[in-house]
């Protein structure tokens, strides 16, 4: 195109130039002269125009000329903020993520199971990316110097006894007490030495054996009847007595300056700074990290099995059902307006700061390159224009007198 223009620049100076030698500029010669004239008058007048927005024409630096290089960065902050303030705002994006069905869309792609598996695949690729940049020296150091610092710090007999508290209103602790139960009554039953050998103990000497045995068989009957009764019985008066104790331990925990509150921060502190806790920690990190990579690296264990399986019914909802649709998409869009809002300036500022990092005269040539062939018709069509403005100026010329 751009030697489509300069062609058509050359062919006027050429006809100008012909007619000018050749002919007497009478008659038709004398619009062809005038036409070609002002044809290159125009050709060159855009030509100007055109590279004066890129570049100093003809390498003179004239002023207000290679206006784009020197305006670039000012270019840049302008077409930004424009973006900013027209596109990012929340009522204008809010309706097209409710209009893409986001929702729909991403749960017809999470349907196909090889989709499923890539996403599996890609996330227990990004969790080993984790765990094998998380050293064992990295996570003994954070116990260490922060963890168990921070929790020495901490006063911790308050949560202590609001979690206690939670835990006998919920009855999360029953299961334990039947556990220590069941286990009390059969280590009981399967060691009656224990009990006749207390018997003995607590008895003279002069009392006959025979009735050790049967002080302790009738003893053991006892101890064996009242564990079952409050093993099968939670309404059981002991066990009352023992969640009304608990829930007074809680209050006293949770009262500042009470001698258990006070004592109990002491134990804690003292437990926590010894040096087992962070070795603790540590095999549990490593156990943990072993678990995770286990089920990482196998594709076919319970763990990839079971996140395919939610995945699907993730997927089989997200098509099928339209409250569920509506709903994500409703979140989706007010959590995109929201970010826009208050982000919009700072996302609109890729464009201002991509276009203040392009060197002047790159910039230059791509946005050049960009705009393309209107550039050039810019100078085709002045180089016509001009050629029928001549064209009619000296057809004027020959009409009006005294012109």
């Amino acid at each position: 195109m751009r030697l489509l223009a300069t062609g058509l620049l050359c062919l006027a100076a050429v006809i100008f130039l012909l007619t000018h030698l050749l002919t007497d500029l009478t008659g038709i010669w004398g619009f062809v002269a005038r036409g070609s004239e002002a044809a290159m008058i125009g050709a060159i007048a855009d030509w100007f125009a055109v590279t004066a927005l890129f570049r100093h024409p003809l390498g003179l630096p004239i002023p207000h000329t290679a206006i784009i290089p020197r305006k670039k960065d000012a270019l840049g902050a302008s077409l930004s903020g424009f973006v900013a303030a027209n596109f990012l705002k929340s009522h204008t994006v809010a309706p097209k993520i409710l209009r893409a069905g986001v929702t729909k869309r991403a749960g017809e792609w999470l349907a196909q199971p090889g989709n499923q598996a890539v996403l599996v695949a890609r996330a227990g690729q990004g969790l080993e990316y984790v765990l094998a940049r998380v050293d064992d020296d990295s996570v003994e150091a954070l116990t260490r110097k922060v963890l168990v610092p921070k929790l020495v710090d901490l006063h911790k007999a308050p949560v202590l006894g609001r979690l206690l508290r939670e835990i006998v209103q919920d009855g999360a602790h029953r299961r334990l007490v039947d556990l220590v139960l069941g286990e009390a009554y059969t280590w009981l039953a399967n060691n009656p030495q224990v009990i006749e050998g207390l018997v003995q103990q607590k008895t003279p000497e002069w009392v006959p054996s025979f009735i050790h045995g049967s002080v302790a068989g009738r003893l053991q009957r006892e101890v064996l009847t009242w564990v079952a009764d409050l093993h099968n019985d939670r309404d059981h008066k002991a066990r009352q007595a023992l969640d009304q104790w608990l829930l007074e331990l809680a209050d006293q925990l949770g009262e500042e300056g009470t001698s258990v509150a006070e004592r109990a921060e002491v134990v804690l502190d003292e437990l926590l700074q010894q040096e087992g806790v962070v070795h603790a920690v540590l095999d549990a990190w490593v156990s943990l990290r072993r678990l995770l990579r286990s089920a990482v690296v196998d594709t076919e264990g319970e763990v990839h099995v079971r996140i395919r399986q939610m995945l699907a019914g993730l997927a089989e909802r997200a098509t099928t059902d339209a409250e569920f649709q509506a709903t994500v998409d409703a979140r989706l869009a007010t959590t995109a307006g929201d970010l826009v809002e208050s982000f919009g300036d700072e996302f609109a500022s890729v464009i201002s700061d991509t276009i203040a990092g392009w060197d002047a005269k790159e910039a230059s040539e791509r946005i050049e390159l960009y705009v393309g062939k209107d550039l050039q018709y810019i100078r085709i069509n002045g180089t016509v224009i001009g050629a029928l403005v001549g064209v009619v100026i000296h057809a004027l010329t020959l009409v009006l007198p005294g012109v």
